[in-house]
Formats: structure tokens, C-alpha cells, sequence
């Protein structure tokens, strides 16, 4: 009778997920663009050039689905039904424990994740399973454990970039006390794991290693000099981000480091304690996907039934927390975020409103599309703002929006957009100095005409361009000429 009244919870618990996360039109606050896109580029329809700091694997897969359905929600059917997968192998793992399924069902993060368009998703589970291989290889010495669990890794790390951290740490935490050639061979099938991203690169940009170098160096660059433009970072730092994390991870789990239970899990609660401090030294809710589930499981294994009916309470309160701004943007958006409003940035900035940015600017582009057609128009006045309006347009009569950075580029024939220099200082009279440089340069092979470049569209403020004056201002968007 229980396993069926929680058969039936469960059910009627994903069935309203699903409907709230369909009927809203959110998908995500970060990195949305480097993912939705690219899929938009991919199949043909977007209305610039791409910029993406992440894999275009996850974006390039889904181009076709793109095409068809003239619309992001398959990005939300895939986060749906990944993480779907991911709350039926935890349940399926814990030999079909039903409390299992309503502790993974009931966590923060899976209602949090349910709109992202992410790859985080799809990243998680693969992380799931490859520690559930690696734990039966520690177990039971059978090499074959070992291989899954690494080409798990790699196919991860194709979709999602700092699944890298994740696996190396996990490969560190549970061979550690093996032999040398088991650590190799774990490196050589994660990379087989990874050849539909290798493979991928070598297509697009005749360099199989592109993306990962792109993605890690812009990593160190933001740790160093706080991003690339004007030292501003995207991470919080805050209070909150911290607090949010930590409400995030069971509140049981913390149980597990009583002496006695940490010495009998000591390689899985090394990989979580390290992947912990991982996440919150970039503290981003997020990332606790890829954990919650192997806690889930840790959970299920270590603690009583009565804690664990309690740590089921403690999740719905702060399920609703997490996922209160998403049920508020069925009939509100963002008045200034153009991607939508999560826990953290509602609580920095409740700005709802029942005609939010990203409604405007659709409105506005429609109206631009009819006003100036087939023109192309120069987008500022931050260096991304036309990849937000590029997200946004669906139609065919814009021929492509410019970036600000790009134009001033141009006009004063340059092509850095950023560049770093690291040398040795020397305190005696060395004659070597040893430095290593490195930067990110405009496309040389841009064919944009920028000198012939008339209309500007400025989001939120006119443009800021030499020679281009205010013609007409629409709801957000201003159209500025050249004289």
C-alpha cells in the first residue's frame, strides 16, 4: 500500500512539473545562449554570427529539432526527460527503494534544473552512472567497471565542460590506492567517451581541442582578471549564493562525516567533500545537479527510515523556495533580465512585471523587421547586446545583428579583443625572462561590411557611436542613423 500511494505521489508530483515547466517560458539566467544558440545557428536561423564559450555539441544535436519546431522548447523536453532518467536510476540503483524516488524527486535542484536549457542535465546522469560503475569496479577489481565508468566521463565532459573537474576528481578518489595503468586506462577510454565533441571540433574549426583550450583558458582568465571586459566577472561572490548551495544538499547529508559513517563511504564522501568545495568556489546552484543524486544514494544506504522520511519534509519547503520564480513567471517575467528571473537573481532584484524585457524586445524587433527591412543593424551598446536580440528573432526579414566591439574594431583596424601576459620577475640581473602570452582575436575572415554600416539599434539607451543619431525609439529598442 505505501509503495503504491508513493507510486501515485510521485506521479501526480512530475505531471505538475511538467505542466508548470511547459507552460512558462523560462530556460535558464546563464549561458542560455551558449547552448539555445547555437542550436538556432546550426539550423540556420539565427541572425549573427555565433559566440560560444562551451561545447556546440549539445546545440548542434538538437539544430534539427530546432528546425522543425521553430521554437527553444525542445530544450525543455530534454531537461524533462533527462532528469527524468536521473530520478529513475537513483531508484533504479537503490534496488527500487520508493523513498529513494520521492528524495531524488522531491530535491531543490530537480525542480530548479526543470527549464534550463542545459546540458548539465544530461551531464549529471552520465556522472550518476559513471559512479556507479566505478564503485562496482572498486569493488569487485573487474576492468570492464573501470572502462565504463571512464567513457561515461568523457561523454560528459562532450556535453559539459566543467564535468572535467568532476571526473578527474572522481578517477583521483577512487584510484588513488590502485595501480598506475588503472589511472591510464582511465584517461585513454574518457577520451574515447569524448570523440563526439573531439570530433565535432575538427568539423567546425579544423581543431579537434578547440572548445576545451577556449573554455578552460577563458576559466583562468576569469579567476585572474574578473572576465574579459573591464574586469567584470559573472560570479557571485555573496552570502546568499553560499546559503542557496548549502540548502541545496540535503540537510542529512552532513550526517555522513560522524567518524563511523565516513571511514565505511571514505572514497564516495572524499569525491563529494572535494566536488563541494569545487562548487562553491564558483557558487552556482547548478552545479549541485551533478551531486544530488550520489548523495541520494549515499543517503539511502547510511540512514535510518525515520531520517529519512524526515530529510522528505525537510525538501518541501525549500522546493517551493527554489522553484517559487518559475511558478511566478506564468504570468510575470523580468522588467531588466532578458533571460528571466531564478531564486538568486529575484532575490537581488524583484523586478516582475506582466510584460517583462524579453516580451518587449520581441515586440520590438517584429515592429523593426516591418519598419526597416533586409538591413543589417549595428547592436550595442554592450559588446553582447546583439547576441540577446539575435536570441530573440525568429523572422527573415533582419539580415544580421553586429556587435558594438566588432564595429569599433574595424574602424580602428584592430583585431584583439583581449589579451594576457604572465612573465617571471626576476630579483637578480638575469639575462633570460621567461612569458607566455595568450588572447582572443576577432574572426579574420569576418565579411561583415562594417564601414557601410547605417542603422544601429541600441538596447535600452540609444546607441553610443560616432556619427549615428537618434531616429525613432520603440518600447526598449532605439533605432539610431547614420549621418
Amino acid at each position: 500500500m505505501i509503495v503504491k500511494k508513493n507510486t501515485l505521489l510521485a506521479g501526480l508530483v512530475i505531471l505538475f512539473l511538467i505542466a508548470i515547466v511547459l507552460l512558462t517560458n523560462y530556460y535558464g539566467s546563464t549561458d542560455i545562449g551558449d547552448y539555445t544558440d547555437v542550436a538556432k545557428f546550426f539550423a540556420n536561423d539565427y541572425s549573427a554570427p555565433i559566440r560560444s564559450s562551451h561545447s556546440y555539441l549539445m546545440g548542434f544535436l538538437l539544430a534539427p529539432f530546432l528546425n522543425f519546431l521553430n521554437s527553444f522548447i525542445i530544450f525543455k523536453l530534454i531537461s524533462l526527460i533527462f532528469l527524468g532518467l536521473i530520478v529513475y536510476s537513483v531508484y533504479l540503483i537503490s534496488n527500487k527503494n520508493p523513498r529513494a524516488l520521492l528524495l531524488i524527486l522531491l530535491s531543490p535542484v530537480v525542480w530548479y534544473m526543470a527549464p534550463w536549457a542545459s546540458p548539465i542535465q544530461i551531464a549529471s546522469l552520465l556522472l550518476l552512472w559513471a559512479y556507479y560503475f566505478i564503485e562496482k569496479y572498486d569493488r569487485y577489481e573487474k576492468i570492464k567497471y573501470l572502462l565504463y565508468s571512464a567513457m561515461l566521463i568523457g561523454l560528459s565532459l562532450a556535453f559539459w565542460d566543467t564535468m572535467i573537474y568532476f571526473g578527474l576528481i572522481l578517477a583521483f578518489c577512487y584510484l588513488f590506492n590502485k595501480k598506475f595503468y588503472s589511472f591510464f586506462l582511465f584517461l585513454v577510454f574518457m577520451s574515447i567517451g569524448l570523440l563526439p565533441r573531439l570530433a565535432l571540433d575538427q568539423y567546425l574549426f579544423n581543431f579537434p581541442f578547440l572548445t576545451l583550450i577556449k573554455t578552460f583558458v577563458s576559466g583562468f582568465i576569469s579567476i585572474l582578471n574578473k572576465g574579459i571586459y573591464s574586469g567584470a566577472g559573472y560570479v557571485s561572490y555573496g552570502f546568499l549564493p553560499f546559503l542557496l548551495i548549502l540548502l541545496a544538499i540535503p540537510f542529512y547529508y552532513w550526517k555522513l562525516y560522524t567518524p563511523k559513517l565516513f571511514i565505511k563511504n571514505k572514497k564516495a564522501m572524499l569525491f563529494l567533500t572535494l566536488s563541494i568545495l569545487l562548487i562553491l568556489s564558483n557558487p552556482q546552484i547548478r552545479y549541485t545537479l551533478a551531486i544530488i543524486p550520489i548523495i541520494t544514494l549515499l543517503l539511502m544506504k547510511n540512514l535510518r527510515e525515520n531520517r529519512i522520511n524526515k530529510q522528505i519534509w525537510i525538501l518541501l519547503p525549500l522546493l517551493i523556495l527554489f522553484f517559487s520564480p518559475v511558478v511566478l513567471q506564468l504570468g510575470y517575467t523580468s522588467a531588466s533580465q532578458p533571460y528571466g528571473l531564478d531564486i538568486l537573481s529575484l532575490a537581488n532584484k524583484a523586478d516582475l512585471s506582466s510584460n517583462g524585457l524579453s516580451e518587449k524586445i520581441i515586440q520590438d524587433l517584429d515592429k523593426i523587421s516591418v519598419d526597416y527591412p533586409n538591413q543589417t543593424f549595428l547592436v550595442g551598446n554592450n559588446p553582447d547586446d546583439y547576441q540577446i536580440l539575435a536570441h530573440y528573432y525568429w523572422g527573415k526579414n533582419i539580415n544580421e545583428f553586429v556587435s558594438i566591439q566588432d564595429y569599433q574594431l574595424s574602424l580602428n583596424n584592430q583585431t584583439t579583443i583581449f589579451e594576457k601576459k604572465l612573465s617571471s620577475s626576476s630579483n637578480i640581473n638575469d639575462r633570460r625572462q621567461i612569458w607566455i602570452a595568450g588572447g582572443i582575436d576577432k574572426n579574420p575572415n569576418d565579411k561583415t561590411d562594417y564601414n557601410n554600416l547605417t542603422l544601429a539599434i541600441g538596447l535600452g539607451t540609444p546607441i553610443d557611436a560616432e556619427g549615428f543619431n537618434l531616429v525613432k525609439n520603440y518600447s526598449v529598442l532605439y533605432i539610431s542613423e547614420k549621418n
